[in-house]
């Protein structure tokens, strides 16, 4: 019975998240969020109804959905804090092109991953477990700049922001988890999957209720005070995402 809830509650609220998205046009605002929103559970549907064919075919259409969603993912990620937390950002090149190359970046990683090794189900684990890294560097990275430059949360912003957040740092302690045991943690699988039906409930809980207008004009300028720290952790940012390489 458990098993058979857990699967089915996401799917049920973000049904009714895309409803929500529907009847009030907040699709219109976040784009990419709602890609996502109805992303997952036509992905939980494919899986559940491939699950029952053959495992070959579940194999392949979870992994080929998983790099989906990552991508998509990395899409939200883009339209939350470039196009309206910080769209000033969007002026500097290198922040234009940053979640278009972790998009692209994790299609790589996949395919080179697959070709390359003789195991392809360790070969998707360690690039899914790299994208788990990588989307929870983002989202602290930001959220830093976020606290660094006193700008104040939208609703709809902190709760998308913090639905992935709880979700990356589930997935990525799962990853960590097994690749330190080699198996998968049955508990671990559990927790990731009751902490991503949590991430749904707070989405749905932050669009039932209308943003603020004022929290939808335009970003105050930049405090020039803050811009030596904003270069220094963009440097940083930099050299991890490119290492060996000379700065932009």
């Amino acid at each position: 019975m458990l098993p058979k809830l857990l699967f089915w509650f996401p799917v049920a609220i973000l049904t009714l998240l895309s409803g929500v998205f529907l009847w009030r046009r907040i699709w219109a605002d976040l784009p990419f969020f709602f890609l996502y929103i109805i992303s997952a559970p036509i992905v939980g549907l494919l899986r559940y109804v491939t699950a029952a064919l053959s495992e070959p075919v579940y194999f392949y259409v979870y992994w080929i959905s998983e790099l989906e969603l990552a991508v998509v993912f990395s899409l939200a990620l883009y339209e939350v804090f470039l196009r309206r937390l910080f769209p000033r950002f969007q002026r500097v090149k290198f922040y234009r092109i940053l979640f278009a190359a972790m998009a692209g970046l994790i299609l790589l990683m996949t395919i080179i991953a697959v070709l390359e090794s003789s195991n392809q189900k360790s070969a998707f684990q360690v690039a899914s477990s790299a994208f788990d890294f990588v989307r929870t560097a983002f989202l602290v990275f930001f959220m830093f700049l976020m606290l660094l430059m006193g700008r104040q949360w939208g609703r709809y912003d902190l709760g998308i922001t913090l639905g992935f957040g709880i979700q990356a740092a589930a997935a990525l302690a799962n990853a960590a988890v097994r690749t330190r045991l080699g198996h998968r943690s049955a508990a671990f699988d559990t927790a990731e999957i009751i902490t991503f039906e949590i991430a749904c409930v707070i989405w749905l809980i932050t669009f039932l209720k209308p943003e603020r207008s004022d929290h939808l004009q335009p970003a105050e300028p930049l405090d020039a005070s803050v811009l030596p720290e904003v270069r220094r952790w963009e440097a940083v940012l930099k050299d991890w995402l490119t290492p060996g390489k000379k700065l932009l």
